[in-house]
């Protein structure tokens, strides 16, 4: 009976395991523990001559845990003006100047806390900085944010006579670290900032029990033509409790200049701020540079709209810029706009506005493919075919004069690369002073490709006489290389028997001779040809052999015509020439030719290169042609023979 019991587990033991499923299931997923230490804080003030200042943090974080979402800053400026760029890098990245591994960090001043702290205090101002992603995983990070703020406004820059007071008070931190560093950037003045003596509170103003400041502040000083840089160290940071910040500058660093600086004045203030203060040569030379860039991209854009016009007409087709409006008024805009984004790009913090009138100016420089007019597009009359030699035929046609701004010239290439070379000497002069604005300036060469790049020759519509010259030749060359006989022996043969077998070599490279002619087709009444084909032809060929033309197709493209090269085999119907070439009619398309009792195969390589097609035009040529006399091969050559007319059928198949 014992052991019937313990055979049979009870409700006693299915209730705990019935629990631990319970638990399993509804679990809640654990919240990950992380740790935050702030290990040092380096921090720049730079100060303009109007008493704005943009405050600089290098914060180092020691994060146990992880990941971290989220970091909350107190004892920010309450007037700060939060700029964008903020990121998060490892500390070894960070020390060699990489960014690869840096995450986006998200800057947000959070809504003032009414309530007073425990000594009565009103609650600092709080900055709240999110990690994009996955947030920050264990390791050291070191975090930069940056803002503005006005010193002068909120007083915290006292004028007293021959010097200003200027006190800071830095955000507080939860843990205390060793070395705060401070550098106060002034606009240089003829005395030098020095650590003031009289300790300041959070108002700037001296403490109430007078003690001298403390001596462990040390200070180094750089001195340059534009401003004065003091760097302050002090050994530690309490905790919890914010650091205060003074020093002694000249009171002549913030006298305001004659002319105020411009809003939206940026890194490139130096530039920007001698083009509106400085009436003489300065402004005169910037507007100079203005005015000579309107100037040349108005005439170029004139002068492309004009060359291409005459060439379109002369093609029989219909030029189309791709903002249809007069042609005065688009190279005026053009200019204009280009001008304008140029100067907006190197005077505004953000490039969004001056791009996009750059990018206005490149689409009234631009133009369409040319559109053929309908007497061109008609069909043409009636004509004859003339055979021409090769070396007329083939001949490299006479190049087009008077074309300068099109890529596809000479003249073009040399003017394009001379004005892109102006704007690299541009881009270099800039990069000195703003990199971002010199990738900028470096992007508007799309508008000088708008005009060489566009309205080329190559998208006229082709003419069928003169665009397929170099492609024939092309092919022409590959054929006769594939069909060149082997060069007899240098020596006499002795015998009798090798002198015969000489003949027969010499007879059978008379036999494999290839016959290369151009043909040209002039439409009845018209002195010019409209179109031209290669001719091709074995000297000894099987009979009921016509010809093997090979000739281009042009059809309309987006960015001009796309030739399409066809192989033509012409035969009469019935006879040797036509059932040598059964097996190779299959890869082809079958039609009438010209004359009665004429069958033509036409074959299109699945490529439209000259190597496909030539590859086309010599199979066939080896297959119309008759076997060199004397040769007597031990398997026929008919067209019954599997041997060699398979072969030919598959190399016209892969090519077809």
């Amino acid at each position: 009976m014992p052991s019937r019991i313990a055979r049979r587990p009870g409700p006693a033991l299915l209730l705990p395991l019935l629990a631990a499923l319970v638990s399993i299931a509804f679990a809640l997923p654990a919240r990950a523990w992380v740790e935050v230490h702030v290990a040092g804080d380096d921090v720049r003030l730079a100060i303009d001559r109007a008493g704005a200042a943009t405050v600089e943090h290098k914060v180092t974080l020691k994060i146990s845990g992880g990941p971290l979402r989220a970091l909350d800053i107190q004892g920010v400026d309450p007037d700060a003006e939060l700029d964008p760029g903020s990121y998060a890098a490892p500390l070894k990245a960070a020390e060699a100047g990489s960014l690869a591994s840096a995450t986006p960090v998200a800057l947000e001043l959070l809504p003032p806390d009414l309530r007073p702290r425990e000594d009565g205090s009103r609650r600092p101002a709080a900055l709240r900085a999110r990690f994009d992603g996955r947030g920050l995983s264990r390791g050291v990070f070191v975090l930069f944010f940056r803002y503005r703020t006005d010193l002068m406004k909120r007083g915290l820059i006292q004028l007293d006579g021959p010097s200003a007071r200027i006190a800071w008070t830095g955000p507080l931190w939860d843990d205390g670290y060793d070395s705060a560093r401070l550098t106060v950037a002034v606009p240089a003045a003829p005395d030098e900032p020095r650590v003031d003596e009289a300790p300041a509170d959070a108002a700037g103003e001296p403490s109430a029990d007078g003690a001298l400041a403390a001596p462990s502040t040390l200070s180094t000083l750089r001195r340059s033509v534009d401003k004065d840089e003091l760097e302050l160290l002090r050994p530690y940071t309490p905790k919890a409790e914010p650091i205060r910040w003074a020093i002694r500058a000249d009171a002549r660093a913030f006298q305001p200049e004659p002319t105020a600086a411009r809003p939206g004045a940026d890194a490139l203030g130096r530039l920007s701020d001698a083009a509106a203060s400085s009436p003489d040569p300065s402004r005169t030379l910037y507007l100079a540079a203005g005015a000579a860039l309107f100037a040349l991209y108005s005439a170029l854009v004139a002068l492309k709209a004009r060359e291409h016009e005459r060439l379109a007409r002369a093609a029989g087709a219909m030029p189309r810029p791709l903002v249809p409006i007069p042609l005065a008024p688009r190279a005026a805009l053009a200019g204009l706009a280009l001008v304008a984004g140029v100067a907006l790009e190197l005077l505004l913090r953000d490039g969004t506005a001056g791009a996009a009138l750059v990018a206005a100016a490149t689409a009234l420089a631009a133009h369409r493919t040319p559109r053929p007019e309908r007497a061109a597009a008609a069909l043409r009359r009636p004509g004859k075919w003339l055979p021409v030699a090769e070396t007329e035929a083939f001949r490299e046609p006479p190049r087009v004069r008077g074309v300068y701004l099109d890529v596809s010239t000479r003249a073009g290439k040399a003017l394009l690369a001379a004005l892109l070379a102006a704007l690299g000497g541009g881009v270099y002069a800039v990069a000195g002073a703003s990199p971002y604005h010199a990738h900028l300036l470096a992007l508007d060469a799309t508008a000088l490709l708008a005009i060489f790049c566009t309205g080329r020759l190559a998208e006229l519509p082709a003419d069928p006489a003169a665009r397929p010259v170099a492609f024939l030749r092309d092919v022409a060359r590959r054929v006769r290389r594939s069909h060149k006989a082997p060069r007899p022996a240098a020596k006499a043969p002795a015998s009798t028997a090798a002198k015969g077998s000489a003949r027969a070599a010499a007879k059978a490279a008379t036999a494999s001779e290839l016959r290369v002619v151009g043909r040209l087709r002039i439409p009845d009444g018209s002195p010019d040809a409209d179109e031209l084909r290669l001719g091709l032809s074995p000297r000894a060929a099987l009979p009921g052999f016509v010809a093997i033309e090979v000739g281009v197709v042009y059809a309309p493209g987006a960015g001009g015509a796309i030739g399409l090269p066809e192989v033509l085999l012409r035969v009469a119907p019935g006879s040797p020439c036509e059932r040598a070439v059964e097996r190779l009619a299959k890869s082809g398309r079958s039609s009438r030719g010209r004359r009665p009792g004429e069958r033509v195969l036409a074959f299109t390589p699945r490529l439209p290169t000259a190597q496909m097609t030539a590859a086309i035009a010599a199979a066939l040529v080896r297959a119309v042609s008759t076997p060199p006399a004397g040769a007597t091969p031990t398997r026929p050559q008919g067209a019954g023979a599997p041997g060699a007319p398979r072969t030919r059928r598959k190399a016209v198949s892969a090519a077809a």
